[in-house]
């Protein structure tokens, strides 16, 4: 039985994605951004992404048994004003017949927003029975779900759900814009928060802004009222302050006055800590249950996961590393897997997902634009003097990361051994200069760098630098000593991991430098075609495409 789980509509919807389940294992999965280029691939359907994974399982639109669509699009339809259309109506948008063509339509169904975030951080854990607590901006009607996930039932049951008005990210994007950091800059609202202290103390997020009524459970409402409160609270102060962020040109100046665009960050920052640490001590005491699924885009704030991870009632965490709106397709298809009594399995590497491409692809392609190329006999040797001669590689190699986080496969590598390393990437890929970046180190060696015994595989928690480590690897060590750490594997990528350890070996310093393979606000890249083009357009050096290398 084959599900085609989506995220996707022509409006209200943001980070558009599929994934393709047989039989209740996960075979594919891609966001729309990646094939389009256009950033969250707003009010889309993911119909290359589709595409893609039919193509990976081989199979064509006649096979697809049921379409999952992870919101409940009448309700979303009644949100915009547009309600009224039927099931077949929406069937024929989201899977149309002239892109897939077919005797017989599947049949369609529509699974809540936060039942599919729910799902897909559940049946990814591996966890028999699970706490879960998705926190994101909204759902349909909500912005915070208690769910409960049983294995041996089969089930996802969504427990308490919180209003608009409480949401954490909602107040989080506010805190976002009015900082000047853009529309999806909260994790540089994060980065920006480890330059100050928290000096200001917010309302309860959970209580909703101050101003707000009861009946008022619109996001666009709840969102205009919190920029209010931090207009009226913050704009005739903000240009004298600790650290002094300036939105237009991305610098940061220190100054010895107490509030700053970094000291409402940091102040934000307490808050929804506090919050998320909240919520989740109370779903633990509603489920029973010590092991904790979080998602959601609130779960991508690695620091705030910390503090989750920290608590004495978590015996357990995993944080889905889709957890933007991208994993609801994972979610959408895994629940409905479920229903149908199947069982559900999501393998260990579920998030290299997406498309690889042979070496014969990636040869095609350089000998169609006559460029010169090595196939280096021993490649992770090449590629580790490279970066212990300060050059910068992007890796290009296997199936492509399924999520914002790029972890190994679509990044850009350096030594982390100097600060100069990290204002040359930052300016490559055109960054704020202030903004940290983060390490990639094996599972072996991560007790050399990090503090604390438990990281994460996806880069979805904060830890703290060593304190012998820091001057040795300064290029990722925030200036608050932390760093948001990718634990890897040789299970989950034995490519990456023989790298970094060939690294490792040659230079002893225990991890590498790794950020995403794109340039400025482009998406990650796809193809080899797109990352040849930014390696050509940018100041990289060198490029691994699977067993090739390609220099300047």
């Amino acid at each position: 039985m084959y599900i085609l789980g989506v995220n996707g509509w022509i409006r209200g919807i943001h980070d558009a994605s599929a994934a393709l389940f047989y039989n209740g294992k996960l075979i594919a999965a891609a966001e729309e951004e990646r094939f389009s280029r256009r950033k969250h691939a707003f009010n889309s359907l993911p119909y290359a992404a589709m595409n893609y994974c039919l193509q990976e399982a081989g199979i064509t639109a006649d096979d697809i048994d049921h379409i999952a669509v992870g919101w409940d699009l009448a309700e979303l339809d009644q949100y915009y004003g547009k309600e009224g259309m039927k099931q077949k109506e929406m069937l024929d948008i989201v899977f149309p017949q002239q892109m897939f063509p077919r005797v017989k339509d599947p049949d369609f169904h529509l699974i809540p927003h936060h039942v599919s975030h729910a799902s897909a951080a559940f049946y990814e854990s591996g966890f028999d029975q699970a706490t879960i607590v998705v926190v994101d901006g909204s759902g349909e009607n909500e912005s915070i779900s208690i769910a409960r996930g049983d294995r041996s039932s089969k089930s996802v049951e969504i427990l308490k759900t919180y209003p608009l008005r409480s949401s954490l990210g909602i107040f989080y994007e506010a805190v976002t814009l009015f900082c000047g950091l853009g529309k999806f800059g909260e994790g540089k609202t994060m980065g920006l928060a480890s330059y100050a202290e928290p000096v200001h103390k917010f309302p309860t997020i959970l209580e909703g802004p101050p101003q707000l009524t009861d009946d008022q459970n619109r996001d666009d409402v709840v969102l205009k009222s919190w920029l209010t409160y931090l207009q009226s609270h913050f704009q005739s102060q903000t240009k004298v302050p600790g650290y002094d962020f300036d939105p237009l040109y991305g610098t940061l100046q220190k100054h010895d006055h107490s509030l700053s665009y970094a000291s409402i960050a940091a102040s934000a920052q307490q808050s929804l800590e506090d919050g998320l640490v909240q919520i989740v001590k109370e779903a633990i005491q509603l489920t029973g249950m010590n092991q904790v699924c979080l998602t959601g885009g609130v779960a991508l704030n690695c620091v705030a996961n910390r503090k989750v991870a920290n608590l004495p009632e978590v015996n357990g965490l995993y944080i889905q590393p889709a957890s933007s709106d991208s994993g609801v397709s994972i979610g959408a298809a895994a629940w409905l897997s479920a229903q149908c009594g199947l069982d559900v399995t999501v393998p260990l590497d579920h998030v290299y997902s997406g498309p690889s491409f042979s070496e014969e692809q990636i040869m095609d392609v350089l000998n169609q634009f006559s460029l010169s190329y090595q196939k280096p006999n021993h490649l992770e040797e090449e590629v580790a003097k490279l970066l212990m001669d300060d050059k910068v590689v992007a890796r290009f190699d296997g199936r492509m990361e399924m999520g914002p986080r790029a972890l190994g496969n679509r990044s850009i590598l350096s030594n982390p051994r100097s600060k100069e390393m990290l204002k040359r990437v930052n300016h490559i890929k055109l960054r704020e200069q202030w903004r940290p970046l983060a390490p990639s180190m094996t599972v072996e060696l991560k007790g050399q760098v990090l503090v604390e015994q438990e990281a994460s595989p996806h880069m979805l928690l904060s830890s703290e630098v060593r304190s012998e480590q820091r001057d040795h690897v300064p290029a990722i060590v925030h200036v608050d000593y932390s760093t948001r750490a990718q634990v890897v594997d040789k299970r989950m990528n034995e490519g990456y991991w023989n790298l970094l350890t060939t690294f490792a070996d040659m230079s002893g310093v225990p991890t590498v430098m790794n950020t995403s393979f794109n340039i400025g606000s482009e998406p990650i890249v796809c193809t080899p075609v797109h990352a040849l083009k930014s390696f050509y357009a940018s100041g990289i050096d060198a490029l691994i495409l699977g067993p090739i290398l390609v220099r300047k």
